[in-house]
Order: C-alpha cells, then sequence, then structure tokens
C-alpha cells in the first residue's frame, strides 16, 4: 500500500455534530419560553478526519552520521471566524506575552483529538506522536538543543505534546496499531504550555549557575525549560518551574502541526480527528459558515537551533 507524504481530509463531508453543553436543555427550554435573558449555548462540531503518512522513500530530515530523524507532519486550521473591525478595535493593547488581547482564549474554544496509527510493515517500529500548537500569534516548530558543547552535540526539542509508541508488524493484528484521546483537558494544558514558552522567549529564564564557566554545560535555558513545559507529565497547575512565566490571558489553539518521527525507514500511518467546542461566544465557524475566517499566523516560535536541511 503507498502513502503519500501528506494525504488530504478524507472526504468532503466529514461527520459534523452538534449537542447542547450540560444542563443546557433546561436553559433551552426557559429560553423558548420566556424568549429574553439567554445567550448562546456551547456547540459541538466534529472535523473531517486528516491523515499523514510516511513511506520508506521518504529521506530523513536531520542526519549527523549517528542520528537519523525521519519525520512528517501536516498543517491543520481550525474553523475560527475572523473579527470584524469592531471586535478587533475592541481587543485591548499591552496584554502580554501578545501584545494585545487574543481574540481566542483558552475560554473560548475547547479542543479534543483522537487518534490512530498505524504500522503498514512486517517489522516493528518505536514512533513518536507530535502534536505542536497554533495560536493567533505563533505557531511552535521545536528546534535542536545543544546538549554538549565540546561535541557539538543535538537533540530534537519536544512537541507540545510528544509520545513514544511502539507498534508491532503488521502481522501482529492490533498489536500494529495504536488508539488514544488527548483529551479537552490535555489540549488546554497545550495552549498554556506554549503560551508559557512565548512568555519565556520574551523573557528569558536566567543562566544556570556556573553555565558561563563550564563549556560543556548548556548554556542557554530556554530550551530546557520549554521542554519541561511541555513535557506531558508537567502539569501548569502544579509546576513551581514555569509558575512565574504563565501569562494572565491564555491565547487559544487555533490549529495544530500533526505528525510523528521515527528513526528508521518506515510506512506508517496517523489518523486524526478533531472534536472543538464554542463555548457560546460564536468563535468556531459553523456548517456552511460564509463569514471569513481567522487567517493562519505566519510568525514561526522556536527555541533552540532550526532542524537543518536533510544532509
Amino acid at each position: 500500500m503507498q502513502l503519500p507524504l501528506a494525504v488530504t481530509e478524507a472526504g468532503s463531508a466529514g461527520r459534523r455534530g452538534w449537542r447542547l453543553g450540560p444542563g443546557s436543555q433546561a436553559v433551552a427550554l426557559a429560553c423558548s419560553m420566556l424568549v429574553i435573558g439567554c445567550g448562546s449555548q456551547e456547540e459541538d462540531r466534529n472535523l473531517p478526519a486528516a491523515e499523514v503518512g510516511l513511506t520508506k522513500d521518504v529521506p530523513p530530515i536531520f542526519d549527523d552520521g549517528e542520528l537519523q530523524l525521519f519525520e512528517v507532519k501536516r498543517g491543520l486550521q481550525f474553523p475560527i471566524l475572523q473579527p470584524n473591525a469592531e471586535q478587533s478595535a475592541a481587543l485591548g493593547k499591552d496584554v502580554q506575552p501578545y501584545g494585545r488581547t487574543p481574540w481566542i482564549t483558552d475560554q473560548d474554544v475547547k479542543v479534543q483529538l483522537t487518534w490512530t496509527l498505524s504500522n503498514l510493515d512486517d517489522d516493528g517500529h518505536n514512533v513518536e506522536i507530535l502534536v505542536d500548537p497554533w495560536n493567533e500569534f505563533g505557531r511552535y516548530v521545536p528546534g535542536l538543543q545543544l546538549t554538549n558543547a565540546s561535541e557539538q552535540k543535538l537533540e530534537p526539542n519536544s512537541s507540545g505534546i510528544d509520545h513514544f509508541y511502539v507498534l508491532e508488524g503488521k502481522g501482529s493484528g492490533e498489536a500494529s496499531r495504536r488508539h488514544g484521546t488527548f483529551t479537552f483537558a490535555d489540549m488546554d494544558e497545550l495552549a498554556i504550555d506554549f503560551a508559557t514558552v512565548q512568555a519565556m522567549i520574551k523573557n528569558p529564564p536566567p543562566l544556570p549557575n556556573g553555565a558561563q564557566q563550564d563549556p560543556d554545560m548548556m548554556t542557554d535555558p530556554l530550551p530546557v525549560y520549554a521542554n519541561h513545559a511541555f513535557n506531558f507529565q508537567n502539569r501548569s497547575y502544579d509546576d513551581v518551574l514555569v509558575a512565574p512565566y504563565i501569562p494572565r490571558v491564555i491565547a487559544g489553539l487555533t490549529g495544530i502541526d500533526f505528525g510523528f518521527r521515527t528513526g528508521e525507514k518506515a510506512t506508517v500511518a496517523l489518523e486524526i480527528a478533531i472534536e472543538i467546542v464554542d463555548s457560546g461566544k460564536g468563535r468556531v465557524a459553523t456548517k456552511g459558515e460564509t463569514k471569513p475566517m481567522l487567517k493562519a499566523t505566519s510568525e514561526v516560535v522556536t527555541v533552540g537551533s532550526p532542524v537543518p536541511a536533510a544532509m
């Protein structure tokens, strides 16, 4: 089976559903009776399934003679409406680290991601699922971290969500596939972590003690802090290290880059399904919406060194 590097969205009329939020059925009934005093209810939309695939003819994105990385990613923008002129003018200034109030906050839009990872080779592979966040102010692209200055040894920084999975060969049935969900809480944490890293870039953490005296020591603490913030086990609500950098206002997710990485040639596919919930402010486009959509940011946010071209 041949897989393209990036497969288009499956179907032009993917599954979309709508449901009232918790307790809202009673509220909706009250609205129909009273007609006044009721605002918009939560609306739930399921986006068309999206896929990305790796084949054995794809060259490595990085090869230093010791480490090879094979990676595929695809961008997916969420259907967020663009603010009109009046709404744009109402956004406050000097909200850090963004420079203005976000049009989308983590309270306006909630996201959940369900995924299936499939090995199409006879041999097993270790595969690293990668999800990197977008907001209005940037798109996170992990760079490389210098882990040994004297040997100039580099390792990839963590993605916003970064998990390893072991896939058996395709003849192993279910063992050749993995399924999972990054929940609404997980994706909320991703938005907070990205905002925290943006704040760290604006006001970098201090150098560790002795870093200037030891040439083999990492002298840029930013990748260490960023990787710590994005670590799935470290949650912002009880993380002392990053607490000083968490912004008061958290920009909401407007899209993601999703994909995976292996350390060897492989034939693997990843399919995701996105559920997106509008909290009631009318930020998410409805089915058949004709209003202008929020444009994807062109600002790249990264820490460490950029990934060089494949050698």
